[in-house]
């Protein structure tokens, strides 16, 4: 972005005084007026070359699809953690199998792990009366992959399902990395997250088939 300060006063006519005194005087004061009204434009211009665009905020489409939703269980989210990649608010874009970077103003309104936790929190709903299995992870991707002319949202979660009280760090009834790709309408942040909404509902639906599948089984 160029900022160009172009600040050209002139004036032969600058000859009236506030406070009375020689025209020299007032021509001065004038003159001086206008040297610290064009250093305040000039600071202010330059400080809004250096700010950039106001941040966008992105969430995830929070609203169940109703694809996710066990049969046999209550399936509660327990916790999620996120690799350190994600632990920033930009969102991730994948540009080559080498090489990423962040939207510059386009982020994330929470946590990318908190964003995915009540996403699939919502997916899998709630139920009484039911036996309960607790899903546990962490998240590896969150982040639009780029190709050539277009993009997908990729999603990635390493998870863990138990029955309450297994502790975390007790063997897990299974653990299993669920995956999710979703082309996206566009290469933009709008399009890349409402991909990236439905890579969750993909995955929520098949967390609920395994849960459902333990339940089934006597865990």
């Amino acid at each position: 972005m160029t900022c160009a300060l172009d600040g050209r006063a002139g004036g032969d006519g600058m000859n009236r005084g506030w406070h009375g005194g020689t025209e020299d005087e007032t021509v001065m004061k004038g003159r001086t007026v206008i040297l610290i009204a064009l250093v305040m434009s000039a600071t202010a211009a330059l400080a809004g070359c250096r700010s950039g665009p106001a941040p966008r905020y992105y969430t995830l489409d929070l609203r169940p699809s109703g694809s996710a939703r066990p049969a046999r269980c209550a399936l509660r989210v327990d916790r999620l953690d996120a690799v350190e990649p994600l632990s920033r608010d930009g969102i991730l874009i994948q540009m080559s199998p080498t090489e990423a970077e962040y939207y510059a103003s386009d982020r994330w309104l929470a946590p990318a792990e908190g964003l995915v936790a009540e996403k699939l929190a919502a997916e899998f709903g709630t139920a009484e009366g039911k036996p309960v299995i607790l899903l546990a992870g962490t998240l590896r991707a969150l982040e639009q992959v780029d190709f050539p002319g277009g993009a997908e949202a990729h999603l990635k979660l390493d998870a863990a399902l138990r029955r309450p009280p297994m502790s975390r760090y007790e063997e897990p009834l299974l653990r299993k990395t669920y995956e999710a790709r979703v082309p996206a309408e566009e290469p933009r942040p709008a399009a890349v997250v409402r991909a990236l909404s439905k890579a969750v509902e993909a995955v929520a639906a098949e967390i609920a088939a395994d849960a459902d599948r333990l339940a089934g089984a006597g865990g």
